[in-house]
């Protein structure tokens, strides 16, 4: 994985929740994410889940990808499968 930052051996991150530009390759599965107005490569795909939110109120169930980007960044985004959109989650630092 990345270098991360780590406090008590948990690894620190931002929550950012903000719509992103994001190229796919085969169908849902994230290459490249536009970002300060350039596209950053998606070197790996470290993780991937489903999370049905509070199902409760009708949220959407989003498809979550944990991702190493170029230049060793490890974030977080997710697909709005009701709003087919993709956001960025989480920015590990």
């Amino acid at each position: 994985m990345g270098s991360l930052a780590f406090w008590g051996g948990i690894p620190v991150s931002k929550l950012v929740n903000l719509p992103l530009r994001v190229l796919e390759g085969e169908p849902g599965k994230p290459l490249k994410i536009y970002w300060q107005r350039r596209w950053v490569r998606v070197t790996m795909i470290l993780d991937r889940w489903y999370d049905v939110g509070k199902w409760w109120e009708g949220e959407a169930v989003k498809l979550f990808y944990r991702l190493q980007l170029e230049g060793n960044r490890v974030w977080e985004v997710f697909f709005d499968q009701e709003q087919k959109s993709w956001n960025l989650y989480k920015i590990y630092d």
